[in-house]
């Protein structure tokens, strides 16, 4: 995989940066499997810079997006499904509170939609429901899965024949090499006065100065990271009003959870009575942020 060095901030464009955390990936022993969204090997992170005038955090060398886009094409992700229940609760909680903002009826577009769970939530809840996913495999998943016919391919591959009410970004952001270029895009997706939804890690959070290296949010797919001042700079920048911020909640059983930190305990023998128990995990280091495009 090609990197390329960086001299200022990608974000505000400040040469004021400076090294924020050593790497442990080894750039050529990456695989498409290293982006998988259920991916265990936290801690494994680039070596990250950050910038001291706006707090963006960012790989420092950088991957090259279209090296990135090629491992996201190539992946499957069979476990991802598999907690459809608990990662249900999560989404529904984000359904509900964007209901004020853009009613059921509303022109929805998912932005890394995965195997369509969140989608097939929003269309029971009234959404019309658009989405899109570069993994092929997971593509064919939300069409066997649910019936959902997402565009397998990229943001700036998608057209648009008509505006959308509200776009979700959940757990995207982090993932994408220009997170401006994308948001900028998105903003024209959306009609006047349409919602943006993020869910990112927040790398400004206790818990990620707490955690250090060790940092659940420290994956090889996970190429940058935001504080609320550099988040909200973004959004700002690109003609966005944030109207709502919360912190994000997880909810997944607790076979997930313990397979997660042991895998070696993945089995039948504990997943039945384990994918019962569900847990709800708030570590106060996710944003979930409601963002509104501004009228022109």
């Amino acid at each position: 995989m090609k990197l390329a060095l960086i001299d200022r901030c990608p974000l505000c464009q400040s040469t004021d940066i400076d090294l924020f955390k050593k790497g442990t990936v080894i750039p050529e022993k990456i695989s498409a499997e290293d982006f998988k969204i259920t991916d265990s090997h936290y801690g494994s992170r680039w070596t990250f810079f950050f910038c001291r005038d706006c707090g963006f955090v960012f790989a420092n060398p950088a991957p090259a997006q279209g090296a990135i886009e090629q491992f996201y094409m190539a992946l499957a992700d069979e476990e991802y499904s598999q907690e459809n229940e608990g990662r249900g609760r999560n989404f529904s909680t984000i359904l509900k509170r964007l209901r004020p903002f853009a009613p059921p009826g509303s022109l929805l577009l998912d932005v890394g939609a995965a195997s369509g769970i969140f989608l097939d939530l929003a269309r029971q809840a009234g959404y019309r429901v658009s989405g899109i996913e570069p993994s092929k495999a997971l593509v064919a998943d939300a069409e066997k899965l649910y019936g959902l016919k997402l565009f397998c391919g990229t943001v700036e591959q998608y057209t648009v024949s008509e505006k959308f009410a509200a776009i979700t970004l959940l757990d995207v952001l982090e993932h994408v090499a220009d997170p401006g270029s994308l948001i900028a895009t998105l903003n024209k997706f959306l009609a006047p006065g349409g919602m943006l939804v993020i869910v990112t890690p927040d790398i400004g959070s206790l818990t990620a100065r707490i955690m250090g290296g060790r940092w659940w949010h420290y994956r090889v797919a996970h190429i940058h990271f935001f504080n609320h001042g550099s988040l909200s700079r973004l959004l700002e920048k690109n003609g966005f009003e944030i109207v709502m911020c919360k912190r994000f909640a997880w909810n997944f059983s607790l076979y997930y959870i313990l397979t997660r930190l042991l895998p070696c305990c993945k089995g039948p023998a504990l997943q039945k009575p384990l994918k019962k128990l569900h847990c709800k995990l708030q570590f106060f280091d996710s944003w979930e942020l409601y963002a509104r495009k501004k009228e022109s």
